[in-house]
């Protein structure tokens, strides 16, 4: 689940929010508006290699008749 921190908060706690990061994403606001999201590295490369095969549309099409 997203949980979610100001940027103040973010700035104090910085060291405590990589830690909580490392299990799920944390949303950082500034000034009551989504700024940043932080999150661990496996999460994010995986995030990345999804949309890289979706950037395709046959590797979209592959996908899809795969998982049907």
């Amino acid at each position: 689940m997203l949980r979610v921190r100001t940027a103040t908060e973010a700035k104090k706690k910085f060291m405590g929010l990589l830690d909580e990061a490392s299990e799920n994403p944390i949303l950082i606001t500034r000034k009551g508006q989504p700024s940043v999201v932080i999150m661990n590295a496996e999460l994010y490369e995986s995030i990345m290699e999804t949309i890289k095969f979706y950037a395709y549309p046959e590797i979209a099409e592959a996908l899809k008749k795969w998982s049907a």
